[in-house]
Parts: C-alpha cells; sequence; structure tokens
C-alpha cells in the first residue's frame, strides 16, 4: 500500500512545455540572446530557457535553473528566484525522486521568500515543499507546509491553486487516517478542476479517491472510480495520468491475490508509459514490479525476458529510490530459479530495508517471503517464527481496515447528508426569487419581511443541527474508542491463549524428545517471550480484574525492570471514582506518556503521582529529562502522539496540560472530574 501512495504523488505533476521539431533552434536561439545581454534582459532569457527546457535533462535542466535562481538573486529579482526555486524543488522530489534534495533546497532558500509579494508563487514554494516532507515520511510537517500555502493561496483568486493544495491535504489526512478530512478536501478541490475543465486534476482526483477506497480495502468502489479516470485518460490521451491509475490497480490486486489481474495491469501501466513525458523516470518502478508479479505467478521465463533490460542497465535500475524494488526483483527471481540460499541473503536484505520505512503491508509480505524460503530449506523453526510475525501483523493491519471501515463509513454519511442541506437551501431560495420577481412593491416587501423569518428560524434550526452533530461525533469518537479497545483485547487474548498456548504443547513436546533438541526449545522460548510481551502491550493482563490502581503500578514495576530509568510512584486508592470504561482510556494515556519518556525525555528518573483533590482525581507524571520550550517548540505540542493526547481527553471530558522546559523535565497534568 505505502508504494501505492507514494505513486499517486507524483499525479500531481502539471504538463510540461510540449516537445516539437524546433525546440533545439529555439534552445540555441535564447543561449544566443543570454550571451549578448545584460542585467535584466539577460534575466529574461535565461528565465524563458528555464522555462522551455522544464525537467528536459537532455539539456541539462538542474544546471539551467540553478543559473537562473542565482542570477536573479543577484539582479533582487525575488519573484522570479522564488517561482523557479519552487520548479526544482518539484523537479528533485518528484521528477527525479531525490527528496532529501528538494528538502534542502527549501530549506535554504525559505528564509528568502518571507519577504516576497506574491502570494501565488510563495504558496507553491511551501506547496512542494511539503512533497518533500511527505516523501521522506514527515508527514506532520508536510501538513504544517500545506497548511501555510493554503493560508497563503486564500488571499489569492487562483482557485486552481487552492484546490491542488486541497488535494494534497487530502491525500495527506487519508494517509494518517483521518478519512473525514480527506473526503472533505478531496470534494472540495472537484468541482473547481470540472469548473476549468482540467482534465489532468479530474483525473487525479478520482485517482485520490480510488486510493482512500483502497486504504480502507473497499476494492470494488476502488475500481469503479479508478476505471471511470482511466475512460476519462483514454479520451484526453493522458498517457501519464493512465500509468500511475493502472500501477495503482495492479498494487490493489496483488493485495488481492489476484495475480493474473496483477501482471495484466503491469503490462499496460509498461505499455502507457512508453508514451508518457515521465518515462525515463519511472520505467525502472515498472519494468522491476512487473517481473517480480511475473516471479511470483512462476511465469519464470517471461520474466527472465524482461530482466535481461534490468541487467544491461544496472546504475538505473537498482540506485536511489529504484534500490528496494530492485532488490525484491532479485530475491523473487531467486526464488523462482530454486536458488533458496541466494533468495534468502535478498530476503534478509529486503526486510531489513522495508522496517526502516515502516510500510506495514511490505513489512507482511517480506516476513511471509522469509518463511516462504526457510520452509523450502526444510527449516521450520525459523519458517515458523517468521510465519508468526507475518500473521500477527496481517491481524493487526485487519483491525485497523476494520476501523477505518467505520470512520469512512461515518464519512460518507456526513457527506451526503451536508450535500442534501446544500441543495435542500438552493431550492428554497430559488424559489423564493421566482416569486419575487411577479409581486409587486408592497408583496416585495413582505417578501423580505417573510425572508427575514424564514432566515431566522434557518438560523435557530442549524444552530440545533450543530449541536446535534456535535453530539453525534461525541458518540462516534466513543464508539471508535471503544472498538480499538475492544480489537487489541480480542488480539491480545488469542496471542495468550490460542498462540501462546500452541506454542507451549510444541515446546513440551521437544521437551520429552531426546536433548538435542534444546536449540529448538530455546527458540520456543523466546517466541513464547515475545508473544506474551505483544499480547500484554495490546492489553493489559487482567486489567478488568486488577482495576485501574494495580494495572498502574503493575506498569511502573513492569517499565522500572525493563529501563535504565529510575521509575517510582505514589498512588492513592481511587477504586470506583471513575467510570471502568474511561480507566482503560487513563491507563493508555500514561502508557504513551512513559513511552514518550523512554523515547524523547533522556531522563534519569520519573515519578507518577495519583491523587485525590476535592471533586477531581489527578494524574502527574514528572521527568527530570532535557524538557523543551513550549512555547518555541509547538510543533511537539501538536504532533501525531499529542493530538492523540488531546483527544483521548477531549473524549473523557478531562483537563490535560504539559509544563516544560528546557533541561528541566517535563510534567504531564491529567485532571478528571469525579463520576
Amino acid at each position: 500500500m505505502k508504494i501505492l501512495l507514494q505513486t499517486f504523488f507524483f499525479v500531481l505533476a502539471y504538463t510540461s512545455i510540449a516537445q516539437n521539431s524546433n525546440l533545439e533552434k529555439s534552445v540555441l536561439a535564447l543561449k544566443q540572446k543570454i550571451t549578448q545581454s545584460e542585467k535584466g534582459e539577460k534575466l529574461k532569457w535565461m528565465d524563458s530557457l528555464s522555462v522551455l527546457v522544464k525537467f528536459n535533462d537532455e539539456y541539462n535542466y538542474d544546471s539551467i535553473i540553478r543559473q537562473t535562481i542565482k542570477y536573479a538573486l543577484e539582479l533582487d529579482s525575488l519573484d522570479i528566484a522564488t517561482r523557479n526555486t519552487h520548479e526544482l524543488v518539484y523537479y528533485k522530489s518528484v521528477m527525479v525522486g531525490k527528496p532529501e534534495e528538494g528538502l534542502k533546497i527549501f530549506k535554504e532558500f525559505v528564509g528568502k521568500a518571507e519577504i516576497l509579494t506574491n502570494n501565488i508563487t510563495k504558496a507553491r514554494l511551501y506547496m512542494y515543499g511539503a512533497y518533500c516532507y511527505y516523501a521522506i515520511g514527515d508527514i506532520d510537517e508536510s501538513l504544517k507546509q500545506l497548511g501555510i500555502a493554503k493560508k497563503l493561496a486564500s488571499k489569492t483568486t487562483d482557485k486552481r491553486l487552492q484546490a491542488d493544495i486541497d488535494l494534497n491535504l487530502g491525500k495527506y489526512y487519508g494517509e494518517i487516517g483521518d478519512f473525514v478530512k480527506s473526503s472533505n478536501f478531496i470534494q472540495q478541490a472537484i468541482p473547481i478542476f470540472i469548473k476549468f475543465k482540467d482534465t489532468s486534476k479530474i483525473i487525479g482526483s478520482k485517482n485520490a479517491l480510488s486510493i482512500l477506497y483502497s486504504q480502507n480495502a473497499f476494492y470494488e468502489e476502488a475500481e469503479l472510480e479508478r476505471n471511470e479516470a482511466i475512460s476519462l485518460a483514454k479520451k484526453q490521451k493522458e498517457q501519464s495520468s493512465l500509468y500511475f491509475l493502472y500501477f495503482n490497480a495492479a498494487q490493489d490486486y496483488r493485495l488481492l491475490g489476484d495475480h493474473k489481474k496483477w501482471i495484466a495491469n503491469m503490462k499496460l501501466c509498461l505499455k502507457a508509459n512508453e508514451n508518457s513525458l515521465y518515462k525515463l523516470h519511472f520505467e525502472p518502478l515498472i519494468l522491476c514490479n512487473l517481473i517480480i508479479a511475473l516471479a511470483e505467478s512462476n511465469n519464470l521465463k517471461e520474466a527472465e525476458e524482461y530482466f535481461k533490460t534490468v541487467e544491461n542497465n544496472l546504475e538505473k535500475y537498482s540506485t536511489g529510490n529504484n534500490y528496494n524494488t530492485y532488490i525484491e526483483t532479485l530475491k523473487q527471481m531467486a526464488f523462482a530459479k530454486g536458488n533458496y540460499p541466494e533468495a534468502l541473503t535478498y530476503g534478509k536484505v529486503h526486510l531489513d530495508s522495508v522496517l526502516k520505512l515502516d510500510a506495514f503491508v511490505e513489512i507482511m509480505n517480506a516476513e511471509n517471503f522469509m518463511a516462504k524460503v526457510y520452509n523450502a530449506q526444510k527449516d521450520t523453526e525459523n519458517s515458523l517464527k517468521h510465519k508468526i510475525r507475518y500473521y500477527t501483523i496481517k491481524d493487526s493491519v485487519a483491525t485497523v481496515q476494520k476501523v477505518k471501515a467505520l470512520t469512512f463509513y461515518q464519512t460518507l454519511y456526513e457527506t451526503e447528508k451536508r450535500d442534501l442541506k446544500i441543495e435542500a437551501q438552493e431550492s428554497s431560495i430559488a424559489l423564493l426569487a421566482s416569486k419575487n420577481k411577479i409581486k409587486n412593491q408592497w408583496m416585495l416587501f413582505g417578501g423580505l419581511g417573510l425572508l427575514l423569518i424564514f432566515w431566522i428560524i434557518f438560523l435557530i434550526w442549524s444552530r440545533s443541527e450543530a449541536r446535534k452533530r456535535h453530539q453525534r461525533q461525541e458518540q462516534f469518537t466513543t464508539q471508535l474508542v471503544n472498538i480499538q479497545e475492544v480489537e487489541r483485547s480480542r488480539v491480545a487474548k488469542e496471542l495468550h491463549d490460542s498462540v501462546g498456548q500452541k506454542l507451549l504443547v510444541l515446546k513440551n513436546i521437544l521437551f520429552q524428545k531426546e536433548k538435542d533438541q534444546q536449540e529448538e526449545i530455546n527458540v520456543l522460548d523466546e517466541t513464547i517471550i515475545e508473544v506474551r510481551e505483544m499480547s500484554h502491550s495490546l492489553h493489559p493482563f487482567q486489567f478488568e480484574k486488577l482495576g485501574l490502581v494495580k494495572s498502574l503500578g503493575n506498569m511502573i514495576t513492569a517499565f522500572q525492570k525493563n529501563s535504565e530509568v529510575f521509575y517510582s510512584s505514589e498512588i492513592e486508592d481511587i477504586s470506583g471514582l471513575i467510570p471502568k470504561e474511561k480507566e482503560i482510556v487513563i491507563f493508555r494515556m500514561l502508557q504513551e506518556c512513559i513511552g514518550n519518556v523512554e523515547k524523547h525525555a533522556e531522563a534519569t528518573a520519573c515519578k507518577l503521582i495519583v491523587k485525590q483533590k476535592k471533586g477531581d482525581v489527578v494524574f502527574r507524571l514528572k521527568d527530570n529529562g532535557k524538557g523543551f520550550d513550549v512555547e518555541k517548540n509547538s510543533e511537539k505540542v501538536d504532533s501525531l502522539g499529542m493530538k492523540t493526547l488531546k483527544e483521548r481527553a477531549n473524549y473523557l471530558g478531562a483537563m490535560l496540560r504539559i509544563d516544560s522546559e528546557a533541561e528541566k523535565g517535563t510534567t504531564v497534568v491529567i485532571k478528571i472530574s469525579i463520576a
């Protein structure tokens, strides 16, 4: 899924200047004018040249645009410098797949653009900077940069730019699972693209919706949206868009296990890319994925024919962003040929690589591959170890998809309800306007009076509806939290009672055999410990029986045993003061806070204090770590983890406060009223 989401990122590319037979002559003519002119006129010709050869590596685009930016800054022409810089950032992050270089350019230049009055150019700079952050996996920062871009764009009349930013916001919020915002932003963008007849962006929006469906495992709905986009792309001969659509379809069919359609769509993708503007950039990704599909489907002969192209140009197919796909290609080819030692070597490299990317679906597939290789080598112990990891991730992904599905249905419900309200309001206004045309002056005043009354009633009704929507949202949040805890509890129980017990049985069987089975017994012991740890982290053992107070004490004890930080606690007996369904939420919040101490605080001591004060119960977690300046480091307070804490606090109706100073530690206070 990660690959599918990353490929959609390229759909936002706008069309480059068309190639024509006179391009070479035009380039030479502009270069001659540049050498014969000075200052403002020279900059004008340099700017024209950078536009003419935009994204065209054959004419050394990178060097030309850098020289243009440098000369523009020398002449204090900030507008031209900024416009060319955001094009260079886009080129690096999207066209050549080097987001780190694009981000470096963005960071070095963004300060210079602050005094620029052209908000359109500034907004694009921040939007393309967000592309870079997204490409390296920093979604929080990419959303922050898009927020700045949206504010700048809102000050302009450029609706298409605003729609571009909304489409990106929709995509990024979908990435972090906020499907309400994701759907709303995409739906806001689509009418603008339709109004301006921007076919490329209409196709991109439909592709975004199909990805949103795929993220929630609604593959049939995704296929319908994608087929509409494919039909439109064929009519408009949008070859570049066809490449993205076929590629995403192939990834869906891979997840569904339909090898035939997976291969068919990868071949269509390869064919569409032949006439694409981005052929040279995306061919390695497409060809390697086609080889992987053929190898997994045991079409070894055809896979080897395509692999000859890769072998003839290894530098192109195995470097940069293409490295992971190349390694996956090697491992699948080795396995298909029956060369299991080589497949194992490449499998380990690929697994390490995807673990660093934190891509769950890719990790799941890599673990399953390792289990297959070890099984083919008759190494039952290692095969079992990877198989357990595979099923653990698979169960986790399935659970997440269930929660996502619930959220997504809520999104559809809210969107449809909003659209019906808008239609009803528009119909009422149109009816009143029609009647007013045939009335005299007295009737006009009467109609205005009725309209005023209607508007007052409408305002009252709208406020009432807003309150109801807020109540429904709170109920939905409650349901979502409960569903997550139920699923965590179920998975933990399955790991502890089912998988754990089966492993113990297997251990006993081995123990009863000869002593030379000791190595296998040790492996099983380690696996049993891992399963228990996963079980306890998913759901606190016997939480319902022990209650919040003892569970918190056990958690502090567990952290003390396994950490270099000195943990202590001072916990009063607050049993019965907080509703049972809220106790687990408080436990999760404190668990998250202690996890932050372990990861970020660099503390040597941490203390948890739980006390009853008047009509409240106060939870205070204080560490002596490095701390941070809350005002200057607002991004830490607004991070995804902190947002989760705030959402849980809102659900509880609790007060959440974070006090911290640099080098003076951090204190988190949670105060909840007694029921």
